[in-house]
């Protein structure tokens, strides 16, 4: 009866193909038995129901057009609201962007508050953290108008 073998991952020798250590140089050999194929499929289906749950919206009860619009009203404050932050600061260039949330206001339909903390040089070069929050109105239907800007706790606007 001939004995089946496989390479060693390692040093590259032929070895038996059951064996879990190669003999020349001691690395240490993987066996994929069917019953751990099995178990890594069925762990792999497990992570992605998983996965795809947290990733679901049970709770919207918007319709999917409803959600695109609002989806792009959020990226528009995004952008409109670091742009009026960025126009605040002494040195625009140097700003970034940390941890930026963007939400639309429950007691007013179409007015959103984006805020988060921006980094950036003051004018003797320092790197300074500001915190900040921009109020965007977009009741009117145009592009919108900026309602407040706050810039650590201060209202500039």
């Amino acid at each position: 009866m001939e004995t089946k073998t496989k390479q060693c991952a390692h040093c590259k020798k032929e070895i038996d193909a059951m064996a879990t250590r190669c003999p020349h140089c001691q690395g240490k050999m993987y066996v994929w038995t069917k019953e751990k194929k099995i178990m890594g499929a069925i762990l792999a289906i497990l992570i992605f129901v998983a996965f795809s749950g947290m990733f679901s919206d049970k709770s919207s009860n918007t319709t999917p057009s409803t959600q695109s619009t609002q989806n792009q009203r959020e990226i528009e404050a995004l952008v409109f609201a670091k742009d009026v932050i960025k126009r605040t600061l002494k040195a625009p260039s140097t700003a970034t962007f940390e941890d930026v949330h963007s939400y639309e206001l429950s007691n007013l339909k179409d007015v959103w508050a984006v805020n988060g903390y921006v980094d950036s040089e003051n004018s003797y070069g320092a790197k300074l953290r500001n915190v900040w929050e921009v109020q965007l109105d977009y009741r009117d239907g145009k592009g919108g108008t900026v309602k407040s800007v706050m810039l650590d706790g201060k209202q500039l606007q």
